[in-house]
């Protein structure tokens, strides 16, 4: 939470400065405070903590989980573009090494020949992911999933964002996708969904175990009465009041292209007959995503 009210205040070009421990000042204008507190607010100086004891001796507005400065911070997050693109550049990437680990893949019992290599570039779709698990108390969440648009697959591993550049490339040399952006958020909620299964389920199980009491009472209630509409309404006010639900919302997301090496290949086997072969090398995975004659 601090990481991101900081790194908030940085892309808004204002440096936090720590006035007393665990209490910091920012010299925010017009325009900053207007999108924070409306069209009314004026340029000030906004002093915050994360420490509310710290909050109620110095007045500063407290950050806090539910705060109402945090989510004034989130809203103005979220207004931001939806869906941006990035892109990794190729040339982060040494392309003689990687000529030479797939020419030595093949060894002594066959050598090959790299007739040319061209660029490609592969097309990924990051999320970000609000779940909400409403039991008997609401708990947020947010994570990142991505999907590959070629095999709709998400990512198990992360991507080295320390080396992506804003904008997108040129669309020919774009690989063709294969997955829709709908099927793309639903392939990453089913990946969330078999997360959380694996986790801890106690807010479900408290909240059905509230439920099947509040059911008893309501059915004690209406004894000999429950074929009764009243009872059937009742009954389903409890089931939204108190039934353990799981939501996901897809807050932004992001086209991001990842540099594809497409090789075109001799290959001389031991008896002297020569085949070409097509193969496409994924830095990033260290995967062949292609490899057919």
């Amino acid at each position: 939470m601090q990481q991101l009210v900081f790194d908030f205040f940085k892309l808004c070009n204002v440096v936090p400065v720590e006035i007393r421990k665990g209490v910091w000042q920012v010299q925010a204008d017009d325009a900053l405070m207007k999108e924070l507190d409306g069209w009314r607010a004026q340029g000030r100086l906004l002093q915050f903590t994360f420490d509310q004891h710290s909050a109620e001796i110095y007045g500063a507005d407290l950050i806090c989980a539910g705060s109402y400065r945090l989510n004034s911070i989130l809203q103005v997050i979220r207004k931001q573009g939806v869906l941006s693109q990035a892109h990794i550049p190729h040339h982060f990437f040494h392309e003689p090494s990687i000529r030479k680990k797939i020419l030595g893949g093949f060894g002594s019992i066959e050598r090959a020949y790299v007739v040319n290599c061209s660029l490609q570039y592969a097309q990924y779709l990051q999320f970000e992911i609000l779940v909400e698990a409403q039991g008997l108390q609401k708990k947020e969440s947010i994570h990142t999933v991505v999907v590959d648009l070629s095999s709709g697959k998400a990512l198990k591993f992360p991507l080295p964002y320390h080396l992506l550049k804003a904008g997108g490339i040129p669309k020919e040399m774009l690989r063709k996708r294969k997955c829709s952006f709908k099927q793309a958020f639903a392939n990453a909620t089913a990946y969330l969904h078999e997360s959380i299964a694996t986790g801890d389920h106690k807010w479900a199980s408290e909240a059905r175990h509230k439920l099947a009491l509040e059911e008893e009472k309501l059915r004690e209630f209406f004894q000999g009465r429950m074929e009764s509409e009243e009872f059937a309404t009742k009954k389903q006010e409890l089931q939204q009041r108190l039934a353990p639900v799981l939501r996901m919302d897809a807050l932004r997301g992001a086209i991001i292209m990842i540099p594809l090496f497409h090789y075109h290949l001799v290959v001389v086997e031991n008896h002297g007959k020569e085949k070409s072969k097509s193969l496409i090398y994924d830095p990033i995975s260290n995967l062949y995503l292609q490899d057919s004659n």
